[in-house]
């Protein structure tokens, strides 16, 4: 099934916007989720943060994309910052499977409606999950682990659950680290690595999990037009240490990557975040492969040649 109306909160964002173009680019009406009035007719207002979602925002809606969230590092994780954090994603997405669950209670009531099929509700969260979890494989099923983003990213989970438990298809995205030419995670190393000033964080030993941007658009429009429904990692089969993926970026644009950033660096630069930043993951796309998705680059030194490559392009 593919869905027809989707709406997207969250939209703005690198994820948000190329999922956008993608999905029109096949003939998909796509709807976004924007704080203040509506200016567009394409745009739905919302307040997350105080419980307000427009009337008719889920009104024909097949799917809904929710993406939104205060950016990880986008500061220092002060008290007040982590609450920042925290409130932008679980209110947020509370309102909307809030929302979900009454418009499929409608849907069910309603004889012109009740036979269409339950929404798709994909839910960002992260490989956060996980925790810090060494050589340990981690799958879907694998359990939780500690530290302030693994329980931010079960309590995100958790607030879908009116949606689920009133019938509609909720998905749980965790993503790894995005390796794109623009903006994202990598935003802030891409300059440092065309300039041959970057290498290993804390060590490079860690296990990372990773996929391209773009086969992380191609994975959403497969899961909004599958039937997959529970948490599915979003990381490529190719895994790799994260100082192999750096280095493998580097020999892409044609630079070394011998400077290593210690811990204690890191630590300065991002304060608590560095121990989420340094973690090893070692994230398997089992979901994604027993749904027969099949990754454009399913190995890090295809996906930095498609970074190297778009780089070129925009210079």
């Amino acid at each position: 099934m593919t869905a027809d109306v989707v709406l997207i909160a969250g939209a703005s964002g690198l994820i948000g916007s190329h999922l956008t173009a993608a999905l029109r680019a096949r003939g998909t009406t796509v709807r976004h989720l924007v704080r203040g009035p509506a200016r567009r007719a394409t745009e739905m207002s919302w307040d997350p943060d105080n419980g307000q979602l427009s009337a008719d925002a889920l009104q024909d809606v097949t799917a809904v994309v929710n993406l939104g969230g205060a950016g990880l590092g986008d500061r220092r994780w002060t008290t007040k910052y982590r609450r920042v954090i925290r409130d932008s994603r679980i209110n947020g997405t509370r309102l909307l499977a809030a929302a979900i669950a009454a418009e499929e209670a409608y849907r069910h009531g309603h004889a012109a409606t009740s036979s269409r099929p339950p929404i798709r509700f994909l839910q960002a969260s992260a490989v956060g999950y996980y925790g810090d979890r060494g050589e340990e494989p981690l799958t879907e099923s694998s359990a939780g682990g500690e530290g302030f983003l693994a329980e931010l990213c079960r309590d995100w989970e958790a607030a879908t659950e009116a949606a689920a438990a009133a019938g509609a298809a909720v998905t749980l995205l965790r993503t790894g680290i995005v390796l794109s030419p623009r903006g994202g995670a990598m935003g802030p190393l891409l300059p440092l690595l065309r300039w041959g000033l970057a290498g290993p964080l804390g060590g490079g030993k860690q296990w990372w999990p990773w996929i391209s941007l773009h086969d992380h658009i191609r994975a959403l429009l497969h899961l909004l037009d599958g039937e997959l429904r529970g948490p599915v990692n979003l990381a490529a089969p190719g895994l790799r240490r994260q100082g192999a993926v750096i280095k493998d970026l580097a020999a892409a644009m044609h630079r070394p990557a011998v400077l290593p950033v210690p811990r204690f660096g890191l630590r300065i630069a991002l304060g608590a975040f560095a121990d989420d930043v340094l973690a090893s993951q070692k994230v398997l796309p089992t979901a994604l492969l027993s749904d027969r998705f099949a990754f454009t680059h399913p190995t890090s030194e295809a996906a930095a040649a498609w970074v190297a490559r778009h780089l070129t392009r925009k210079r």
